[in-house]
């Protein structure tokens, strides 16, 4: 065992231990450096809201013009059946079967028979030759003419 009677230590001077003393200096360099990185850090935020603002509004109108895209697309493929139909409506409503049934039930007509059918030969000539029938069958107003100079022929 040892006895504390004895124990020296406890009287040797303890050496100094020296802490260094801290003193603050008014860098002014310092303080610029710092205001200069707060000022680029605050323009850089700016131009990067700025950005991102660009960018949200972007993609606003790129989603608004698909949209319109989409739906002028959907009117132009239902005109394109709308017109489709009409086409096949007046086809059908044409069609020369249509008008040869309208020709024969409401207006009465016929088809010509080959006995109806009469060719000319021209020989030599084009020559048009009146036939007396067309003749007789002159006008009212020829008529009249032919009426009033056999009164007064007749007078």
């Amino acid at each position: 065992m040892r006895a504390v009677a004895y124990d020296l230590s406890q009287f040797a001077p303890e050496p100094e231990v020296r802490t260094p003393q801290v003193r603050i200096i008014d860098n002014p360099s310092q303080k610029r450096v710092i205001k200069t990185y707060r000022a680029r850090l605050i323009t850089i935020s700016i131009i990067l809201f700025v950005l991102m603002s660009f960018t949200v509004y972007n993609n606003m109108l790129v989603d608004l013009t698909k949209a319109d895209i989409v739906k002028r697309n959907q009117e132009y493929a239902r005109l394109e059946n709308e017109y489709s139909y009409l086409s096949c409506e007046l086809e059908n409503m044409i069609s020369f079967k249509n008008v040869t049934n309208y020709a024969e039930n409401d207006l009465g007509l016929v088809k010509i028979s080959p006995s109806q059918i009469e060719y000319l030969n021209l020989h030599n000539e084009n020559i048009i030759v009146e036939s007396e029938s067309i003749k007789d069958s002159a006008g009212i107003f020829e008529r009249i003419y032919q009426t009033c100079l056999n009164l007064l022929s007749k007078a």
